[in-house]
């Protein structure tokens, strides 16, 4: 499912307009049919009544329109609507103002700022079962003042069921951070596209559940605007999990070199091991610091390791490039950084292996950190690359504070996928995943407990299956981070998010592939 910036829909509705001749107020009454659609799924799931009293509170501009002809809708069906006006009536224009005369005349109660003292509403909002917020459109950016403000305060205390059309007053849709007061909905119905600022940073807490109200605009509208951002869905990565040939043999679904470990963090490389097994990879095989060999060895009875020359004080020498070379001439994927440590011998290994490896490769942790003294080597790649930092490690490799980086997540990702033509996974809240070719994923699974030590090896084991069975980088990276997160809910329904770690993750991956679709 794409998603969009608040200026893309714009232009994907003018585009709708002008070249597809489908009219505005086609698009206002294809919101309204769909905004009652998901209030009557409340109704069937328990959460409101058959009939009962809503309070819409719409302001002056197409956000408003689409409030007045929901209330028009809600009302035939039985629903005592009541809708109040945020603004000055005299602004309200086009399409808006052709429903606004509807309700008018179908006698639906309307009071608004000039005729009615703001303290009526905590009596409408008092009796009502159901609030409606159709106050400010997605443009919205900054801080609520005045009325505006005070309105949502009062909502946000009635502590009554709440649904945003479009967006939650307060938020802003593109970034997903709320300055000030905000609108907590239960429920969004975006309009069109899901906005950026709904799936990333404040935009879940505040929008609630997030459904999207298509509207009927063509994917023709959306491929002229450029809108190339996704939320990674269920149907997605169904997709990309092929069924298994009944004549497939572990030949057939590829082989994983993974160099990881130091003495002391033997434990990192197992968990990558274990996580790709389970994901499906035909061989795995865990190159460690010969000091850590004894640690790994038989853990994982089906798991090949191998003992790689060390510096004598539990890391990686510089020369085990060579070795790590000569293992990848078998290996169809390449995995390296968890556990590494970072030496100057290490950085010597991480780099020549990089420039050297022309198999497809996934660097993280450790490996990034050594390669964000000189991210250009990145630039040396003959094959594809992935890269899986959290936001630390991102900041390093740009040279920034992790701050910086979380204050703009998507334009960090996809500023360092193209500059150094590598897919980066931004791990963390909502999982970035951005390519060098302008396409970026937002993943919408995982939890906070998967934020415990050893989480981020066990995705690497699973984008490094994923690419090893035959699927492209982008489709490894965005699939593996779904299931990774996916498998992170299970386990945390299983174990709660405090109690959780991450080899409770890797239990989960199997049953989370199956439902999905894999057998």
């Amino acid at each position: 499912m794409r998603a969009c910036l608040s200026e893309q829909m714009r232009c994907a509705d003018e585009v709708s307009i002008k070249e597809f001749s489908i009219s505005g107020i086609v698009l206002m009454e294809n919101a309204a049919l769909g905004i009652v659609k998901e209030i009557e799924k409340e109704m069937e799931g328990g959460r409101l009544p058959k009939e009962g009293e809503a309070s819409l509170i719409c302001g002056t501009g197409n956000n408003g329109g689409d409030g007045f002809a929901a209330a028009r809708h809600l009302a035939s069906k039985g629903w005592r609507t009541v809708v109040f006006i945020c603004g000055d009536e005299k602004k309200i224009t086009g399409d808006a103002l052709i429903n606004l005369n509807i309700i008018k005349k179908l006698g639906i109660p309307i009071l608004s700022m000039e005729d009615s003292n703001i303290e009526a509403l905590d009596i409408m909002f008092g009796r009502s079962h159901m609030i409606i917020d159709a106050m400010l459109g997605t443009g919205f950016k900054g801080r609520l003042k005045g009325n505006y403000e005070t309105i949502v305060d009062k909502i946000n205390k009635q502590r009554k069921y709440v649904l945003s059309i479009d967006s939650p007053t307060g938020l802003n849709c593109d970034t997903g951070f709320a300055e000030g007061s905000c609108i907590k909905a239960n429920k969004t119905v975006a309009l069109g596209l899901p906005k950026i600022g709904l799936v990333i940073n404040d935009g879940p807490y505040y929008c609630g559940e997030l459904a999207v109200c298509g509207l009927s605009i063509p994917e023709q509208a959306y491929d002229r605007v450029g809108i190339s951002r996704y939320l990674t869905d269920r149907d997605y990565v169904s997709g990309c999990i092929k069924p298994r040939k009944a004549h497939g043999h572990k030949g057939t679904y590829g082989r994983i070199l993974i160099a990881a470990g130091s003495k002391g963090m033997e434990g990192a490389g197992l968990l990558a091991a274990k996580a790709a097994l389970r994901s499906g990879a035909g061989i795995v095989e865990l190159a460690v610091p010969l000091c850590s060999f004894d640690a790994v060895r038989g853990v994982i009875p089906v798991v090949i390791t191998r003992g790689l020359t060390d510096d004598g004080e539990g890391c990686l020498a510089s020369k085990s490039s060579g070795e790590i070379m000569l293992a990848l001439r078998n290996a169809s994927v390449f995995l390296m950084g968890p556990g590494l440590r970072t030496s100057s011998q290490v950085k010597e290994a991480v780099f020549d292996a990089a420039i050297s490896c022309n198999k497809p490769a996934i660097f993280d942790a450790d490996a990034l950190n050594v390669i964000s003294e000189e991210p250009a080597i990145l630039l040396q790649r003959r094959s594809a690359t992935i890269i899986t930092p959290h936001p630390a490690e991102m900041a390093r490799l740009m040279g920034i504070s992790t701050g910086e980086v979380q204050g703009n997540r998507l334009e960090a990702a996809e500023s360092f996928a193209k500059k150094y033509r590598v897919i980066v996974v931004l791990k963390g809240y909502r999982t970035i995943i951005a390519s060098p070719w302008g396409e970026t994923r937002i993943n919408p699974t995982g939890n906070p407990g998967m934020g415990t030590a050893g989480s981020g090896d066990v995705l690497g084991g699973i984008i490094a299956s994923f690419l090893a069975q035959g699927m492209s980088p982008m489709e490894a990276a965005s699939c593996g981070a779904y299931i990774h997160g996916a498998a992170g809910d299970r386990a945390a329904e299983k174990y709660g998010q405090w109690g959780m770690v991450a080899s409770d993750i890797i239990k989960y991956i199997p049953h989370t592939i199956m439902d999905i679709g894999g057998k």
